[in-house]
């Protein structure tokens, strides 16, 4: 931890931040369980948590930092500060706060004269770049996501409903000791028109599409995978626009190397879709980050700023909808090496 949060001081120019997410804590110290805020103060590291984790917390941080226990945040961050030296301002970002909460604080430190200042993706830079031991959870996440598709797709026949294939993807995952990364999206026939489709009652039937976007959490660490397949004696039109939107990920991967401008990922994929007249079926980004939370930057958008980087994990996932007909994504995660990429999932396509 001590590494991250001298790259930390020395980008912000301040020895001050408050973490106050799993997302933060867990990226910063590996620990699984939440429940506890990590403060720092002129460079000093104090772990803020209740008495009902306390012994967790001892438990993990044996003694590293100083632990304050029972106190309100504003007690807590007044006695650190007691302990550390003056402070005027500590930086938190607020997209890991309710707004409630923020200005809870705010308000509570602003009466001990203390600036609660916010900064938006304040660990972005650092999470951005996966580490070795990042990259292999991530790989094993892949691995078991792509498993339990690759059953499912064996599994699907006509009169299950998309509850069925959703609450059967729940139990694989279960059985691998994993949980999902994502509240799965199971979306079949007209459904399937509907990218973020919320899994029903509806009964798949024979020549219905259906789409399948899954993942999981191994370690802490985020697969994710979008696959469409077609029940049946297939439909020509579905057939072309499945091509359509795989020619589309295949142009948006070529791109995805390190020291690629990121929106040209976006603009390879969408140029195939535009060029098949489908400019306004593609209705979402070409792709996001991956790694401990299932969106994470860099997004694969037309305006994205800056270049991949070696060691970048993101998805590719173009997708045309026909609105009252069908629709079609294809998602892979991709993790960025020196030279090229590499496709992490692994699921049959087709």
């Amino acid at each position: 931890m001590k590494n991250k949060i001298q790259k930390l001081i020395a980008k912000y120019g301040t020895e001050n931040f408050l973490f106050a997410n799993k997302v933060e804590t867990f990226y910063l110290t590996g620990a699984s369980f939440d429940g506890f805020w990590i403060l720092i103060l002129n460079g000093g590291i104090y772990i803020i948590c209740s008495k009902m984790i306390e012994n967790q917390v001892k438990e993990f941080f044996k003694d590293k930092y100083k632990i304050i226990t029972g106190a309100s945040f504003s007690k807590a961050a007044v006695e650190a500060r007691a302990l550390s030296g003056d402070v005027k301002k500590i930086i938190a970002d607020p997209k890991y706060m309710t707004a409630a909460d923020f200005l809870l604080f705010e308000n509570r430190l602003k009466a001990e004269g203390i600036e609660l200042s916010a900064k938006m993706g304040v660990l972005d830079d650092l999470r951005i770049v996966k580490s070795v031991f990042e990259i292999e959870n991530l790989r094993q996440s892949c691995r078991i996501a792509s498993e339990v598709c690759n059953e499912i797709k064996l599994e699907l026949k006509a009169g299950l409903t998309e509850l069925d294939v959703h609450y059967r993807i729940l139990e694989l995952f279960a059985k691998r000791k994993v949980k999902e990364s994502f509240t799965p999206i199971v979306a079949a026939g007209i459904n399937a028109a509907n990218p973020h489709h919320a899994s029903s009652n509806y009964k798949i039937a024979e020549n219905d599409a259906v789409m399948l976007d899954i993942g999981c959490f191994y370690n802490g660490y985020a697969s994710d995978l979008t696959r469409t397949f077609y029940l049946g004696r297939i439909n020509v039109e579905f057939k072309r626009i499945w091509d359509i939107v795989k020619e589309a990920q295949n142009a948006a991967i070529k791109q995805i190397k390190a020291g690629t401008a990121i929106s040209c990922a976006d603009k390879a994929a969408r140029d195939i879709i535009n060029s098949y007249g489908y400019k306004d079926n593609f209705i979402h980004t070409t792709g996001h980050g991956v790694g401990i939370e299932i969106h994470e930057m860099p997004s694969l958008a037309i305006n994205a700023e800056g270049v991949f980087l070696a060691g970048m994990t993101v998805t590719a996932e173009p997708g045309v909808y026909i609105e009252g007909k069908f629709g079609v994504r294809i998602e892979d995660t991709v993790l960025i090496n020196e030279n090229a990429c590499e496709i992490l999932t692994s699921a049959a396509y087709q």
